[in-house]
């Protein structure tokens, strides 16, 4: 079973997923067990579905399994399948199978066969084992819904049974999500898959499911308890999956971080955090304040969620966000909170002297960011070195590296000027991005199209004044 996105696979058979019920076309002949005959293939029955792949990635189109069955009907050919693996040798199930059918009660033949769906999960061979899923879970597509859905049921609650064989039970699971097409029992069956491979720990799995999910979560009109639900399922089995997540800016660590900040952003405004968003809350700070590109991520002291932590006993989590991204006296607010909550850092897991450096590359940028906005039209902003040691709390020998480092790290764009002992900064990256900063934006914005527009009348204007010299020198020239 492939995936549509072509995402790269170990070599095991993952699941595949996607969003719309496969297309019944003719496959490659496959027998289920020593029950089934060979015939002819107008005496087989198409079930479709996607088909395993067995290289790393997956093809575009979708494939189908012919169940070569013989003249029964093939839900006897499973009955008999099961027969064969619990030593029913005078096959008494598959004749109550076939009274029950010739009554019309399939979903009754689907509850007898399923007593023994432990003996089919464990003994039979994979082919046998989801061509009877795929068989029983087709054939109940035709019934009305609840019959349907009581069908589909059974063979959830059967491969969620045990985690032996875990890879190919969650194969058999995400064959059952693709083949429902009611919105809410697809949402339910990836639900329960989604901790089954959590559970079982299929660790190859993790990554497609999750990108899955992210991808298609926001079109499945989920109330925000259940995307949170969703959302947290999915980056705590990637953080699970990632190893220690030690380096907050390799890709894993990135990554989860994007989805606790998707997660975040469900929270409105006088909503209360529970105890796990709050944990959130602070893993998020956590990764934002160690990651080297935290001004170029997202505007984190702007979230709703994160606010939401003043008054609860994470304040000081907060506390430590607002100091780094807005305090006004720079170092000096920075040490003065660590000296009130030295205890801090260590429980969340941070380098104080990390954090230090990385607040004295802010405190610099709120020093340019004051001299740029200070700056009249088309002038730089300076700032002296006095001023960059003051703020920083270092010597005036080490203002000169803050200033490379910033420079390098993308923060500031400026020009030393040794001799007066100067700083002239073209650009600064804001701390945070809020309603002051796009109304800024918007201002400049329109005094560019008021310059471009002015710059266009002028062009106009001497373009016109061009052609009219043109003419007289034509008619003086005749």
């Amino acid at each position: 079973v492939a995936w549509e996105r072509g995402v790269p696979f170990p070599p095991a058979r993952p699941p595949h997923i996607k969003e719309h019920p496969p297309s019944v076309t003719l496959g490659r002949p496959r027998v289920i067990g020593s029950c089934c005959k060979h015939t002819t293939q107008a005496n087989s029955t198409a079930v479709g579905f996607t088909e395993t792949p067995h290289t790393s990635k997956m093809p575009g189109s979708s494939t189908c399994v012919l169940v070569e069955t013989g003249d029964e009907d093939p839900i006897i050919s499973v009955a008999q399948l099961v027969a064969g693996l619990i030593g029913d040798a005078a096959g008494k199930l598959p004749k109550e199978c076939s009274a029950l059918l010739e009554a019309g009660k399939f979903t009754d033949v689907v509850t007898k066969i399923m007593a023994s769906s432990a003996k089919l999960f464990a003994e039979a061979s994979e082919k046998d084992l989801e061509g009877s899923v795929l068989i029983i879970g087709s054939l109940a597509q035709r019934l009305p819904p609840a019959d349907a859905a009581k069908c589909v049921e059974l063979l959830v609650a059967a491969a969620l049974a045990g985690t032996d064989r875990a890879l190919l039970r969650a194969t058999i699971l995400f064959q059952l999500y693709n083949m429902v097409t009611d919105a809410p029992a697809r949402l339910a069956i990836l639900v329960k898959t989604l901790a089954f491979v959590r559970k079982a720990k299929i660790a190859e799995l993790v990554a497609p499911i999750s990108r899955h999910v992210e991808d298609n979560y926001t079109t499945w009109n989920l109330d925000g308890a259940a995307t949170r639900t969703m959302l947290y399922d999915i980056f705590s089995m990637l953080a699970e999956t990632s190893g220690s997540m030690s380096d907050p800016n390799d890709a894993a660590s990135k990554r989860v971080l994007d989805l606790q900040l998707k997660y975040l952003a469900t929270f409105k405004p006088g909503e209360a955090l529970g105890a796990d968003a709050e944990e959130v809350c602070k893993a998020a700070v956590v990764s934002f304040v160690r990651s080297s590109d935290m001004m170029f991520r997202c505007d984190l002291l702007g979230s709703t969620a994160i606010q939401a932590l003043k008054g609860t006993k994470s304040a000081p989590v907060l506390q430590l966000l607002t100091v780094m991204l807005t305090g006004a006296n720079g170092m000096a607010d920075f040490v003065a909170f660590a000296k009130a909550n030295g205890a801090l850092f260590k429980s969340l897991g941070l380098d104080e002297a990390e954090c230090a450096g990385k607040m004295r590359l802010l405190a610099l940028c709120a020093l340019a960011e004051k001299s740029t906005a200070a700056a009249t039209g088309e002038s730089a902003g300076e700032v002296t070195y006095a001023e960059v040691a003051a703020a920083l709390q270092c010597g005036l020998d080490e203002v000169e590296q803050w200033i490379v480092r910033a420079i390098g790290a993308r923060l500031v764009e400026a020009k030393m000027d040794q001799v007066r002992g100067c700083a002239v900064v073209t650009r600064v990256t804001h701390r945070v991005f809020g309603t002051a900063q796009w109304e800024e934006l918007r201002a400049n914005i329109e005094s560019w199209r008021t310059n471009m527009a002015g710059v266009r009348e002028a062009v106009a204007k001497s373009a016109d004044a061009g052609r009219l010299k043109d003419a007289s020198a034509a008619v003086a020239a005749h």
